[in-house]
């Protein structure tokens, strides 16, 4: 049973987690330093490793997303699935990763999931598919 990644939180998470509340800060995206040595994923994940970064941070987190072209309702879309997989590992999993996550971490949720019967083999071929289509973007 999960004790971290429940739909109340997912739903809470969607709507006050920190790129959710930097959309509603951002500035235009160019006034932004890039990230370009980050993947795609490593992006979307910096909201759920076990650190808390500045608000200034997740405004060019967001920023990067969206300058790599993806649209808000994208994003939001990316940041459930992470929560699901790599916020799965580290909270539910107890991975406890202060530092990094990004799409490898996302790959071994997966696995462990299907290996602990939590999604079919079905299901885990349509993540990695999802997981594989943003990576592409880098």
């Amino acid at each position: 049973m999960r004790q971290f990644i429940t739909q109340a939180f997912m739903k809470r998470i969607g709507r006050d987690g920190a790129l959710a509340e930097a959309a509603s800060r951002l500035a235009p995206v160019g006034s932004y330093a890039p990230l370009p040595k980050f993947s795609t994923w490593e992006l979307v994940c910096e909201e759920v490793v076990d650190t808390e970064y500045s608000s200034e941070y997740y405004e060019r987190v967001l920023a990067e997303l969206y300058r790599r072209g993806l649209a808000p309702k994208e994003v939001t879309a990316m940041r459930m699935f992470a929560w699901e997989t790599a916020g799965w590992l580290n909270f539910e999993r107890m991975l406890w990763d202060w530092c990094s996550l990004n799409e490898a971490d996302i790959e071994l949720a997966i696995v462990w999931q299907l290996e602990g019967g939590e999604i079919s083999a079905r299901k885990a071929d349509k993540m990695r598919e999802y997981l594989r289509r943003y990576a592409k973007k880098d």
